[in-house]
């Protein structure tokens, strides 16, 4: 055989390695996603129980701006205590090996606040600031896909899709510090009719905040912490439990408020779809109109 030929044919080898590489390089694989549905156990309240309004008391804050945000828009993964990936609003996620080029399914039937579905249009729109910052490249493949491109590796996205949220996508509508029940939500109906936070700092005042405990006013409160003794001595003795988080925060919860489970260090994750208060002496959901 000439050496012209097998110099061709050797270079025509290495050409299609290389094109067989790239390929595999560029193959979308699936990134397991748990389902979300043990974040969204349906309440159990007694008759008339799901219309109360609640009221809390907390500081102003990066804390407080993420909570409230955490019950009306959700973000498009979260992650499990066991630290893996769960689709919220995601139904699958892909990634090719080379970490380039990402898609992302979402999830049908999801109900916003404004009486749209979710879908990748939706999403794109929504999106877009995130998309930017991240320098992505984003592009509708059918109704519920969209596909990213990224000029570099990106093995983080999975981590970013925790923080992205699509607004009115939660089980609560947020109007400032005041959460209203949104019954379209993909899992069902929350166990209250809404929340209201009171941040008004003479409130925490140490006087002025034991006496809303002993008074009974809040679902729960902040501890301010310069409670004076003797108020603090009534506050114990008021129907309330003291719940102290991994960051420090102490919350005085009530104890007629059921299954309040708060998220021990990110508080600011706790969710109150399937939270309901177990007596009727609340306002019900007009107070918030």
């Amino acid at each position: 055989m000439r050496p012209r030929v097998l110099i061709a044919a050797a270079a025509l080898l290495v050409l299609a390695g290389v094109a067989g590489y790239l390929a595999w390089q560029n193959t979308l694989v699936p990134i397991p996603l748990g389902p979300d549905a043990a974040l969204y156990v349906p309440a159990a309240p007694e008759f008339g129980e799901d219309q109360a309004v609640l009221e809390a008391q907390m500081p102003a804050g990066p804390g407080l701006e993420a909570f409230l945000a955490n019950q009306s828009d959700l973000t498009v993964l979260t992650t499990n205590s066991q630290g893996g990936w769960v689709g919220q609003l995601a139904e699958g996620l892909q990634g090719t090996r080379h970490g380039r080029r990402w898609r992302i399914t979402f999830k049908a039937g999801v109900r916003l606040q404004d009486g749209a579905t979710l879908d990748a249009p939706r999403a794109e729109a929504a999106l877009a600031r995130e998309f930017q910052a991240a320098g992505a490249q984003a592009r509708v493949i059918d109704g519920r896909t969209l596909e990213l491109w990224f000029a570099a590796r990106r093995d983080d996205l999975p981590e970013r899709l925790t923080t992205w949220r699509i607004p009115g996508s939660g089980p609560f509508a947020r109007n400032g510090a005041d959460l209203a029940r949104f019954d379209g939500f993909l899992h069902g109906k929350a166990g209250l009719a809404g929340l209201r936070v009171d941040t008004d700092p003479a409130l925490m005042e140490s006087r002025a905040w034991a006496q809303g405990i002993v008074s009974g006013r809040w679902a729960w409160a902040a501890y301010p912490g310069h409670v004076e003794p003797e108020d603090m001595a009534k506050v114990r003795l008021a129907p309330y439990d003291e719940v102290r988080l991994d960051d420090g925060t102490v919350w005085f919860v009530s104890r007629k408020l059921r299954r309040f489970n708060p998220e021990r260090g990110p508080w600011t994750a706790t969710r109150l779809f399937g939270v309901w208060r177990g007596s009727m002496d609340l306002p019900r959901a007009g107070a918030l109109q």
